[in-house]
């Protein structure tokens, strides 16, 4: 998964791909989790 590609191999990590996943899928997962707080 992402996490063990970061962990192991962050010479081949592309970090523009990390930065959209923070910006568009963190958000909205935030918002689902909120719900069941």
């Amino acid at each position: 998964g992402l996490r063990d590609k970061i962990i192991h191999h962050y010479f081949d990590v592309d970090y523009q791909t990390i930065w959209d996943i923070v910006q568009k899928d963190l958000p909205e997962l935030k918002e689902i989790l909120t719900k069941y707080k």
